[in-house]
This record gives structure tokens, C-alpha cells and sequence, in this order.
């Protein structure tokens, strides 16, 4: 199995497809109770995403369960690889948000009952599936889920409290409830301001924060507070200008940010050149094909429509929508 993976990163497909049928073929030695087949299943049903063969890709993954199950029984902790390796399948590939959701619960059951029961992966697990009901709008069902990993985070790991809390906020501001996404952001931030205080040049420190501040801006071009969004954008960006080069991906996020906030207040003239550098950095770092562009190039498109310019942002959404297009139809083969 190692040297299949080895000879697929490599991309010497014959190779790793023989090697990982190969360590199918050993794997029963082991007995009925091992859990070898079902990875090596698992393994070669990434192989067959490679191969861009989808269909077979889903048929061994769901045979990768099965065969863990009859070695191990349904509850059992190895059940987490071949679920979330067929719910992974499900959420980037052959998108079905809903079996994503189904197979969530299911290991979040199986984490909950573990021995030695790991809150750490219990957070994780209520988090993720929560998500997933935001991504499907699903709100009602994902607010206790998100709630409870900042509850049982609290008890602990006070330290990343921060994360589940800003997690919780873009939750609550997706929702519409700005209030609620407010105040678990103040928590963060009082929390990330009081860390870079103990350690001023600390880069971890700053980009914490900055991450805070990037939430507080959203919420407030959120409800409509241009002037509040500008300042906090601007804080971010000087923060992490302070430690980083002009080129460093990490600025991308914040050049967009005080880039919108100058959009909202119809300051275009200082939005254009932010929203040109974003665009320039992520291309450099990323590369000018990359889907992960396209939310830029629809800012980017947004801004040139409210400065009345509808030739350039239509030729500026026709990329975002090709870069998408190709994404999807690559995910597709």
C-alpha cells in the first residue's frame, strides 16, 4: 500500500493500481477481525478518481465499508477512515450534500460512544456536520451543533476557543443574525488581542488576530456599517504587512476586504488598485487557471459594475464563470 501510494504520486498509475491490488490480494491473511482489506479498498477506489472512473471510485468505497463493518461491527472507531474517505467522495466529487450529512452523523455517533472518549474529535465531528447544514441552509439543525463545539471547546482547549467561536460567528452571519455573529466575535477578538499583547512581533499572533478582524468586517458590511468595515479591513491588512512580503498569499483575503469596504463607502478609486494586487497575488500563487480565483474575479466584477464600467465587469465574470465551469466539468469526469 505505501509503494502504491508512492507510485501514484508519482504518477506511475500501472504501477499503483498492481501494487494496491496486490496488498488487496495479502490483506484477508490477516483474518476476519483486521481492518487491511477495507484501507486497501479505500486506497483503490482514490485510484479510480484518479483515473477520473467516479462510478467505480463510489461502488469501492462503499464496498470499503462494508467489508469494515464485517470485521469490526458498525460502532466501531475504524469505521471513521472508509466513511470519511466515502463522505469526502460525496462533498468534493459526485456532490450530494445530504449523504455527506448522513455519514457526518454517523461518525459523530461513533466518536460519542468511543472509548476514551476524544471531545477534541467530538468538536471536530459537530463542527463539520454542521457545516454541511449551513452549506444546504439548513440553519435550525446546524446552530446546536456549532454551539456545542464552542461549549465543549470552553472545557477543553481554551486555546483554540477563538477558532470555534469565529466559526460560529460566519455561521450566525450567514443566518442573518448579526447580533449573534457580533458578540461570538468580540469573545475571539478579546481573546486574540489579549495574546498579541503578550507577544507584540509574534506572527502566529497577528495573523490570529487579522483572521479576527476579517469576521468583524464581514459583519459589518453585513449591516450596512461601511465606515466600521474599513477600519477593521485596514487593521487586518497592516497586520499582516508587517510580517509578510508584497506577495504572500495570506494577504489576498485582506487586500479583498478593504477592498469591499471601499466599495461599500464608493471609494473606487482607492478599491481598484487593492482588488488589482489581490487579483495579482493569487494569480502568482496560484496560478491564473485556478477556481479559487473566481470569488476575486467576482468581487473584482462587482466593483466595476457599481463604477458603471458593464463591458469590463461582464469580461471580468465571464472568467470567474469559466474558471468555475472548468472546475465543475473536471470534478465531473
Amino acid at each position: 500500500m505505501t509503494d502504491s501510494v508512492r507510485a501514484l504520486k508519482s504518477n506511475r498509475l500501472a504501477e499503483s493500481i498492481a501494487l494496491c491490488e496486490r496488498a488487496m490480494s495479502l490483506a484477508p491473511a490477516f483474518g476476519p477481525k483486521d481492518t487491511h482489506l477495507a484501507r486497501s479498498q479505500v486506497l483503490r477506489a482514490e485510484i479510480y478518481m484518479w483515473e477520473k472512473d467516479n462510478p467505480s471510485a463510489e461502488a469501492m468505497f462503499r464496498t470499503a465499508v462494508g467489508t469494515c463493518e464485517q470485521a469490526v461491527g458498525r460502532d466501531h472507531p475504524e469505521m471513521v477512515h472508509p466513511l470519511v474517505s466515502l463522505a469526502n467522495f460525496y462533498y468534493y466529487v459526485d456532490v450530494h450534500y445530504d449523504r455527506v450529512a448522513e455519514l457526518f452523523t454517523r461518525i459523530l455517533g461513533i466518536v460519542e460512544r468511543a472509548p476514551g472518549h476524544d471531545v477534541r474529535q467530538e468538536i471536530l465531528w459537530c463542527r463539520n456536520l454542521a457545516l454541511v447544514y449551513q452549506q444546504t441552509r439548513e440553519f435550525a439543525r446546524a446552530e446546536p451543533l456549532f454551539l456545542r463545539a464552542v461549549t465543549l471547546c470552553e472545557k477543553v482547549d481554551p486555546a483554540w476557543l477563538p477558532h470555534e467561536e469565529l466559526t460560529a460567528a460566519a455561521f450566525y452571519r450567514a443566518w442573518n443574525r448579526p447580533d449573534r455573529a457580533e458578540a461570538l466575535a468580540s469573545r475571539a477578538l478579546a481573546q486574540r488581542e489579549q495574546s498579541l499583547a503578550a507577544a507584540p512581533q509574534d506572527a502566529d499572533a497577528k495573523l490570529d488576530l487579522a483572521v479576527t478582524l476579517d469576521e468583524f468586517t464581514a459583519i459589518h458590511l453585513a449591516a450596512g456599517q461601511s465606515e466600521a468595515a474599513e477600519r477593521t479591513a485596514r487593521r487586518a491588512l497592516e497586520l499582516v504587512e508587517s510580517f509578510m512580503t508584497r506577495e504572500q498569499p495570506e494577504l489576498v483575503p485582506r487586500l479583498a476586504g478593504l477592498a469591499a469596504a471601499f466599495q461599500a463607502r464608493a471609494k473606487y478609486d482607492e478599491a481598484v488598485p487593492l482588488m488589482q494586487r489581490a487579483l495579482a497575488v493569487a494569480e502568482k500563487n496560484l496560478g491564473p487557471t485556478n477556481a479559487d480565483l473566481a470569488p476575486l474575479l467576482s468581487q473584482y466584477a462587482s466593483l466595476l459594475q457599481a463604477m458603471k464600467r458593464p463591458a469590463d465587469a461582464a469580461s471580468m465574470q465571464a472568467r470567474a464563470d469559466s474558471l468555475r465551469q472548468a472546475a465543475a466539468a473536471a470534478r465531473a469526469m
